[in-house]
């Protein structure tokens, strides 16, 4: 296992060379430094934090060691087993649920660079050599039942599949939620749709909006990570991810 020490909390992880440069950008507090300061500013030890989308254990097994407990969802094969593999030896309490949020039976996944693994395992996007697999599936009902506290946090990065997920993140508790950590993939969807480019463009802008009023009821706390994100995508000529945080109403909690 090896040892990285990243926003003031060491975490143990099996010593993976493809990964040695995102490790140093994590080690060097690189790597969405916003991520961690929301999950620090919305957990605490009353908090259970449910991370959908657990990738290979960079923010559940970090949000462990100052939440009362962590539930973290993650259909890739791949990560699943790195999950597992960390859990005797990190410190904290962390559930690993190996499935894909979704109100559908299964889900269909694809990988990326030709196996799975990667962060980029998406339900909406095939990658010529890559792979697929039928995922079981959760619902963000299911996980807050789960959840052993009162006061919940959730994050979720799950690949452009947040745009297929408008149901799910209508049921997250307004009440037992203090936020919602949202990573946006407004480039995976443009991706996966047909029609000219125009189409596609305006199909992709409408989605966005469709998917921020899903989560009303919430404060949406850095509006400006849109507008930042627009003028990227203006000036690249394409579509350019961001993440949004959406924190409790006062007098809602």
């Amino acid at each position: 296992m090896r040892s990285i020490t990243y926003f003031h909390k060491t975490v143990q992880f099996p010593d993976k060379p493809e990964k040695k440069r995102f490790f140093a950008r994590l080690q060097n507090g690189d790597w969405e430094p916003c991520t961690f300061q929301n999950i620090a500013r919305l957990v605490d030890a009353k908090t259970t934090f449910i991370d959908i989308g657990g990738w290979i254990g960079v923010t559940p097994y970090w949000a462990a060691q100052i939440a009362d407990n962590v539930i973290t969802v993650e259909p890739d094969p791949v990560c699943f087993g790195i999950l597992k593999e960390m859990q005797p030896e990190n410190c904290g309490e962390v559930r690993v649920i190996n499935a894909a949020l979704s109100e559908d039976d299964v889900l269909v996944l694809h990988s990326v660079g030709g196996g799975f693994g990667s962060s980029e395992t998406s339900a909406l996007i095939a990658d010529d050599d890559g792979e697929a697999i039928r995922a079981r599936t959760v619902t963000i009902a299911a996980l807050q039942d789960m959840a052993r506290t009162e006061r919940l946090c959730f994050k979720i990065d799950i690949e452009g599949y947040e745009y297929r997920a408008l149901d799910q993140f209508r049921t997250i508790d307004r009440m037992r939620t203090a936020g919602v950590l949202l990573a946006v993939h407004p480039q995976i969807l443009f991706a996966s749709l047909t029609g000219s480019r125009l189409s596609r463009v305006l199909r992709t802008m409408t989605a966005t909006i469709g998917l921020i009023r899903s989560l009303k009821g919430f404060r949406l706390d850095n509006p400006s990570a849109i507008w930042t994100a627009l003028r990227k995508s203006i000036a690249r000529r394409e579509f350019r991810g961001f993440d949004l945080l959406f924190v409790a109403r006062e007098g809602s909690r």
